[in-house]
Parts: C-alpha cells; structure tokens; sequence
C-alpha cells in the first residue's frame, strides 16, 4: 500500500469566497490528485473494476464536500487537510 499526500492551500488560490463552488473545486482537485479519473477510464475501456480504496476515496472526499457546503458559516481555510480524508493508495 503506497501513502500519498495531497496537501491542501499549497495551490496557488484563484478562487476568490468560501462558497459551495469553491468547495467543490477543492473536492474535484483532490479527486483528480487520487488519480481517480485514470482509473475510471481504465475500468471503461477494460471492464477492470475501479479499486475500492479509490472508490471509497471518491465518495468520503463528496461527502466532506457536501457537508462543508452546508456549515454556516463555511471555514475560509476548508482547503486545510483537517477537513478531508487522507489518502491511502
């Protein structure tokens, strides 16, 4: 099992707000980082079924995006990796 680490803020920010959209960026450049799209492009040319740790990955890093969307008020540092789940490919 390989540890990767996604750290979050060390982007540069264009983003200007905390809102839901920029929560959700956050969660799709977490998701893109997993490598979850390769996957997913492998498993639709082969049939070869996506891993589940990149699987459960995917849903835990929605949720955390979901559920930060929701809180008010929303953190202005919800790119902090406290909020999200670690990474364990």
């Amino acid at each position: 099992m390989k540890f990767r680490v996604i750290e979050g803020g060390k982007a540069i920010d264009t983003r200007s707000g905390t809102g839901p959209a920029c929560i959700r960026s956050e969660a799709e450049r977490r998701i893109r980082a997993s490598g979850y799209e390769q996957w997913r492009v492998r498993s639709l040319a082969t049939g070869a079924p996506i891993p589940h740790s990149i699987r459960y990955l995917k849903i835990q890093i929605d949720f955390v995006a979901e559920k930060l969307g929701q809180l008010n008020p929303i953190p202005t540092d919800f790119t902090d990796d406290k909020y999200w789940p670690a990474v364990s490919i």
